[in-house]
Formats: structure tokens, sequence, C-alpha cells
């Protein structure tokens, strides 16, 4: 080594006083990083593993609702819903949109009321009513 530059100056040195230079730890550098980037590659790699089919229950269409958009079949189970109405001096409503897109019906109430939720209809309800299945 010419003793140029900062790890030849060091080495120089070390040298000029009798002192061994270590150069395992580089070694081991060079050999582990090579090989722990490209295990990464084996282990998360180009492999497919095969396909494994987890089946859940769909989940139970609720049976009472508060303020919140739901789809009928999914969210909330299709049939006549009901409500006691808003507390006093309250109010809410509730608009219905059909499978097209379209709305359907809406309504706002200061007392109890019904609505028949056809299956796949969507619903949004607002206002403090409690809704539910009757």
């Amino acid at each position: 080594m010419d003793g140029t530059g900062p790890y030849g100056r060091y080495y120089a040195e070390r040298a000029a006083a009798g002192q061994r230079t270590v150069l395992w730890p580089w070694l081991l550098l060079a050999l582990v990083v090579p090989v722990v980037l490209l295990g990464g590659a084996f282990v998360n790699g180009d492999d497919r593993a095969e396909a494994t089919t987890v089946h859940q229950a769909a989940p139970v269409p609720a049976r009472e609702a508060t303020e919140g958009v739901y789809r009928a079949g999914l969210d909330l189970a299709p049939g006549t819903w009901a409500t006691d109405g808003p507390t006093p001096g309250r109010e809410c409503g509730y608009t219905r949109t059909g499978v097209d897109g379209t709305e359907v019906s809406r309504g706002v109430l200061h007392g109890p009321a019904a609505a028949r939720i056809l299956d796949g209809e969507s619903v949004v309800l607002t206002g403090s009513c409690t809704w539910s299945l009757r």
C-alpha cells in the first residue's frame, strides 16, 4: 500500500507501528452481506406458494340501525323497518336509493314511521332515530 487515502494511511501507520492489520471483520462483512441480501430474495422471492382458501362466514345483516349509509342484503336485512321517531324537538329521516342508483323515496320524520327496504337498495339514515326490523 502506498499510504494514500484514509484507509491507506491507516494501514501504513499500523504497519509502521508494528501492529497487525486485522482483516477478518472486513472479510466476514464481505461474505455475510451478499448472503443476507440474496437470502432474502430466496425467502421472500419468486416461489409461488400454493393458494389456500380461507372460508369466512358472511356477515349477518343488522336488524337494528342508527344514522349511516347501508345496503340492504349486506348491511341491513331487507324488509320493513320502523322507528318510534326522534326525541322531542328533533327530526330524523331516510333516503332510499334503488339498485340502479335512482332515488326511490325520502322522508323527514317527527314521529313514528316505517319504510320498506328491498334487497339491493341503499338507504341513508339521518338524525337521532333508531330503526329496527319489524
